[in-house]
């Protein structure tokens, strides 16, 4: 059976721009996956676990 991920947060190295997403399964969505950063075009991005406020905050946000 498959389980959704643990909510994750991408980074943009150069610019600084952010998201955390908390996906809701194991297939990932539009908006929940990133190659390239949506404000400044870069492909440096970080994908690092989400701290415990950015896990929060996603999900809250997921359930609106």
């Amino acid at each position: 059976m498959p389980f959704p991920p643990k909510p994750f947060t991408f980074v943009c190295d150069k610019c600084g721009w952010k998201k955390t997403v908390a996906p809701l399964s194991d297939a990932l969505r539009p908006g929940e996956r990133f190659e390239q950063c949506p404000r400044c075009g870069s492909q440096a991005l970080r994908k690092r676990a989400a701290v415990w406020l950015e896990k929060a905050l996603a999900e809250f946000m997921r359930r609106l």
